[in-house]
């Protein structure tokens, strides 16, 4: 499967999985986690589709609040955090989810580990949230509005 070709059907699935609609959350659930099984090390999009699936698992342990949703939640921020390339962008992003999906973890279990957990999620965050490049392209620092 090419790169175009796994995030359209990761995203075509995600947003197919309202809850009226016949396949379900749990079916789209089922069907990205095969997507992403199938897509080979190393995928550019695999990032993508691990973000898309934590949005997914995210609704659905908001739904449910069972300890093991949340817990598949952090699962696939730490999956997403693996296979993020670092000094990017996405790296940023996955980091941000990972740290997100414990301190959501945290306010359910009240359990100190998942606080420290996020705590170190945070630093993670801020060192590769340092670690990519500034953009090229700096915006030109804006002049007053002068009035002669």
């Amino acid at each position: 499967m090419d790169g175009e070709e796994f995030i359209h059907t990761a995203l075509v699935v995600a947003f197919t999985a309202d809850a009226g609609h016949p396949r379900g959350l749990q079916h789209a659930i089922d069907e990205i986690y095969r997507l992403l099984h199938e897509a080979p090390a190393g995928h550019p999009d695999l990032v993508i589709g691990w973000g898309v699936l934590f949005d997914l698992l995210q609704e659905r342990a908001e739904r449910s609040g069972d300890l093991g949703d949340w817990d598949a939640l952090v699962d696939a921020a730490g999956r997403m955090v693996l296979v993020a390339e670092p000094g990017t962008e996405l790296a940023v992003r996955a980091c941000r989810r990972q740290w997100q999906a414990l301190l959501l973890r945290h306010q359910v279990t009240r359990d100190a580990a998942d606080l420290r957990d996020a705590e170190v999620a945070a630093a993670a965050l801020a060192a590769a949230a340092a670690a990519v490049p500034a953009s090229p392209h700096q915006l030109r620092p804006r002049r007053p509005w002068r009035c002669d």
